[in-house]
């Protein structure tokens, strides 16, 4: 989670820092539909199994990082190979993603955290999970780029 808030502070380098939390930028609706439309395009993605289609998605940089399964990966390069891997074994994804919750951390800089339900099957075996996905994005004037993905799920005891 450190690592998270040390992209957060990355993602917002050059950006003026806030006082405090009640003097961020008020989260506007086209911040919202933007972000949410990032989630939804990345939940397609993975369903349709596009590494073209994720690899949009993200942003091409060495400070991109994602931890799923309680493994964090650095950089696109590296993620890419992995992306490629799962989705290639992967036989079927499904993602339900809910209670969306998206917040403006500067200008140009939002998080978003939503409750996802994932269900990846390979072969015969399908594994479900359930748990918080975590989103900090950054707007590159055109499209909202993702430059941390963290997932957490409850395991089963």
């Amino acid at each position: 989670m450190h690592r998270i808030a040390t992209l957060a502070v990355v993602a917002l380098a050059g950006c003026p820092a806030p006082a405090s939390r009640s003097s961020l930028p008020p989260t506007g609706g086209a911040v919202i539909a933007g972000v949410k439309g990032t989630i939804e395009q990345w939940r397609q993605a993975y369903e349709l199994r596009s590494i073209d289609a994720l690899g949009k998605l993200y942003a091409h940089e060495p400070t991109l990082t994602i931890t799923q399964e309680g493994i964090a990966m650095f950089g696109w390069s590296s993620i890419e190979v992995t992306l490629r891997d799962k989705l290639a074994h992967a036989t079927q994804i499904r993602i339900r993603i809910k209670d969306v919750q998206v917040t403006s951390l500067a200008p140009g800089a939002a998080f978003a955290i939503a409750t996802m339900t994932r269900e990846r099957s390979e072969g015969a075996a399908t594994t479900l999970e359930n748990g918080a996905l975590t989103l900090i994005l950054r707007n590159d004037g055109e499209h909202w780029l993702i430059v941390a993905e963290h997932y957490s799920y409850n395991r089963p005891s």
